[in-house]
């Protein structure tokens, strides 16, 4: 008996000290600047067929060259699973700030429809704008002032959780005071005249987003018009008018319209092959950009991630599997066909990590778990990856991302990995952290540009420790 201890014993420090060595040519990855592969891949993927719009044909061509680069690694095993999606077309769409005292008397104004907004009908839909900071402001001036006119959202970017009610429930909320259209502020701190779009719930009136700097126009606007109404003898009185818009907007949608699919790559475990470690991105993307930031990094970091630990001579004892989630940017379809699909076999996924908040200098994951787990989880991030970065561990009560939300809500331990801010450096979970992703998401300004190369290679090796780590733990 004593024997077989000894045994063991030494068998588990063999073992120990073989995925110690794992781990450390992981993070030799981290320092070599000769390899650009990631950021390389996802850029020839982006610059053949750009954006990866849910249901749309880039989407498919985009799944095709990801299936066939697969196909290069034969270590890996790969396969699409069906989506059932809606289709979404922008198709034209324009809007115009009449200002009488300019010539000509309108301007263009750089906007994008919400996702899943109806159109205005190819006449367009032309009224004054009544700027509101708030819901509270709005349900101040009611129905009375309301009905028949524009509503414009124009907060003040404070954080992504704050604004971006107005843009999905701003047009359901405004339609009840009898509005005939919604315009947003842009969700972001900072803006070079860039709309940025994003999803709406459902409503019966149309909705878009417009410049921080087209929305503040208005709003002065708007100030000088009821400063004028109430005092005609300021000077210049007569110049100020009520800040009126012309939106034109040929969205239409299909529901239910085309099977689509998620994309998901296997390592098979050498002892476990039936348990699961986890790692994603969501594939899908806006169709403005390329979606190079949001999520084409947070994706191909997780399967750059898998390439890496496929290349080591010893294979971790647990599966790690990559998904590239599709229809995260409206309905989370891919997050609910996946669990449909895999519903017998999450009570053997041990751990469910996400990329989707940039993917700058790697900081760490927020995790949704026991206490046990993440003290852990803490100890091995401080131990193996405190010198490279990306070994933060922080405890967080709610889903890190939306894609891995149903897995945690089946008892998977959830980890949203994130970055340093792009330009302060700022610690997640402020929300300074996330200032300069916000930037640049949903707009046209998503594209490679936004991502580093040497920093995304950081984060595929920092998310590829944490995979190896957990799927031998």
């Amino acid at each position: 008996m004593l024997g077989n201890i000894v045994l063991k014993e030494n068998a588990e420090t063999v073992a120990k000290a073989s995925s110690v060595e794992m781990i450390n040519t992981l993070i030799e990855n981290v320092e070599n600047k000769d390899d650009t592969s990631i950021w390389d891949s996802l850029a020839e993927m982006t610059d053949l067929y750009g954006h990866r719009m849910t249901g749309h044909v880039q989407y498919d061509r985009s799944v095709s060259w990801v299936m066939d680069d697969v196909k290069l690694h034969p270590e890996l095993t790969a396969w699409e699973e069906p989506v059932t999606v809606n289709i979404w077309n922008r198709n034209a769409e324009y809007a115009k700030l009449y200002i009488p005292t300019r010539s000509p008397p309108e301007i263009d104004i750089p906007m994008l429809g919400s996702g899943q907004s109806i159109g205005t009908g190819p006449e367009g839909i032309e009224a004054d704008v009544i700027p509101v900071k708030t819901f509270e402001d709005l349900e101040k001036l009611g129905s009375s002032k309301i009905t028949g006119n524009m509503v414009l959202f124009c907060a003040d970017f404070v954080s992504y959780a704050e604004n971006a009610k107005y843009r999905i429930s701003g047009p359901l909320i405004a339609e009840k005071y009898g509005a005939v259209a919604v315009l947003v502020q842009s969700i972001t701190g900072y803006s070079l005249m860039t709309p940025h779009t994003g999803a709406m719930y459902l409503s019966s009136i149309p909705s878009a987003s417009i410049t921080i700097e087209d929305s503040k126009l208005i709003e002065r606007m708007y100030t000088r018009y009821i400063k004028a109404q109430k005092n005609p003898s300021i000077p210049n009185s007569d110049k100020f008018v009520k800040p009126r818009v012309k939106l034109v907007m040929n969205a239409e949608s299909f529901e239910n319209a085309k099977v689509s699919s998620n994309i998901i790559i296997d390592l098979k475990g050498s002892e476990k092959p039936d348990e699961i470690v986890l790692l994603s991105g969501h594939f899908d993307s806006w169709d403005v950009g390329v979606g190079a930031l949001d999520d084409g990094g947070g994706a191909f970091s997780g399967y750059g991630a898998l390439k890496m630990i496929a290349n080591l001579p010893i294979r971790p004892s647990r599966t790690i599997r990559v998904i590239m989630w599709n229809n995260e940017e409206t309905l989370f379809r891919g997050m609910h066909a996946y669990v449909e699909a895999h519903k017998d076999e999450i009570k053997k996924h041990v751990f469910a990590m996400e990329s989707d908040m940039g993917n700058f200098n790697p900081w760490g994951m927020q995790v949704m778990g026991s206490d046990d787990m993440i003290s852990n989880l803490k100890d091995l991030g401080k131990r193996y990856l405190s010198n490279v970065g990306g070994g933060n561990v922080t405890k967080i009560d709610h889903s890190p991302t939306n894609d891995i939300s149903a897995l945690g809500e089946m008892g998977v331990t959830l980890g949203g990995f994130e970055s340093l801010d792009k330009y302060s450096q700022a610690s997640p979970p402020s929300v300074e952290a996330n200032e300069g992703y916000y930037r640049f998401y949903h707009s046209h300004a998503d594209r490679m540009e936004a991502l580093d190369k040497d920093q995304l290679r950081a984060n595929a090796a920092a998310i590829a420790v944490w995979a190896y780590i957990i799927a031998n733990q």
